[in-house]
């Protein structure tokens, strides 16, 4: 006898993503996102692998770690070996049609174009889920949370197609003395292009970033935190800029754009962050490199010499 509506749905919040110490492991959580998203649309319950592959290329590249390939195909298969809320119709053609062209497991991506794979919730999930889209809603809530940090919330919603729900926008609760205390320590100031705007009597646009995502175990410490704008906080959690041991600024090859670009973030490539207050805050070098190695994104960008 097969599980019920809400055991799938346990399933799904607990999906088993592949681990390696604290390396970040999104394709899942992505391809969840996508399938959600298309049920609060009202699409249709299946997607062809086709379609999924060249959206999920995009976001894998846009929001997982800098890699030099992306396996859209790993997540569409092994979805069905985290219960049983997965299912492609075609996966007995699939299987006979891999051959020993790939271990036991898996399937090429290949092989799933050949055959036209489609992909999706089942029946009777998909339905609930169309009857009851709070459920849905509750879910994607609890993927952001555990694998990406808010500061990207909104970009990454916007990239999978999810229709407006006010509550997916809403501030994440966080620890308030984190705040406060790298709000001290770097004296209410950007610690890459010194903003330090203020409406009456509070900050605006600064924010506690984590270096080493809280998602991702990353703690409330200040040495894993610094002080930043708002375009300065997302251009660090999108991979944009990053950090050396030695606290200069890097800037990606990746990011381009206009005189304004330049004057925000390409011209800040080799400068010193700004450092806190105490010297036992300097951020430290282990979640520097955590963030090096799973979220900027490679090569870095010459520094010009004037």
């Amino acid at each position: 006898m097969g599980k019920n509506v809400k055991d799938q749905i346990d399933e799904i919040k607990n999906i088993s993503t592949w681990k390696r110490g604290s390396n970040r492991a999104v394709h899942k959580p992505l391809l969840l996102l996508l399938s959600l998203a298309a049920i609060l649309r009202g699409d249709e319950r299946l997607t062809s692998y086709k379609n999924i592959k060249e959206q999920l290329e995009q976001l894998l590249r846009d929001f997982g770690p800098p890699r030099q390939s992306t396996h859209p195909e790993y997540p569409f298969w092994r979805l069905q070996n985290d219960g049983e809320f997965w299912e492609i119709p075609e996966k007995e053609l699939a299987i006979k049609a891999r051959g020993e062209r790939i271990r036991t497991g898996d399937v090429p991506s290949s092989v799933l174009l050949d055959i036209n794979a489609r992909g999706g919730f089942r029946k009777a999930l998909y339905k609930q889920l169309c009857k009851e889209p709070q459920t849905a809603v509750d879910m994607v809530k609890t993927i952001l949370e555990e694998h990406f940090p808010h500061s990207i919330h909104l970009s990454l919603l916007n990239a999978v197609g999810m229709p407006p729900v006010p509550e997916l926008t809403s501030k994440a609760k966080r620890d308030p003395e984190f705040r406060s205390e790298v709000i001290r320590l770097y004296e209410h100031r950007c610690a890459m292009c010194g903003f330090d705007g203020r409406l009456g009597n509070s900050d605006i646009a600064l924010e506690a970033a984590h270096i080493m995502w809280h998602a991702h175990g990353g703690p409330d410490h200040p040495t894993n935190g610094i002080l930043l704008c708002t375009l300065h906080h997302q251009a660090l959690d999108r991979g944009a800029v990053g950090l050396t041991n030695n606290h200069h600024i890097i800037v990606s090859q990746h990011l381009y754009g206009g005189v304004q670009v330049m004057n925000l973030i390409t011209g800040l490539g080799g400068k010193s962050l700004g450092m806190p207050l105490d010297p036992a805050a300097i951020p430290a070098a282990n979640y520097i490199e955590w963030h090096r190695d799973q979220v900027f994104r490679d090569p870095v960008r010459p520094v010009s010499e004037e």
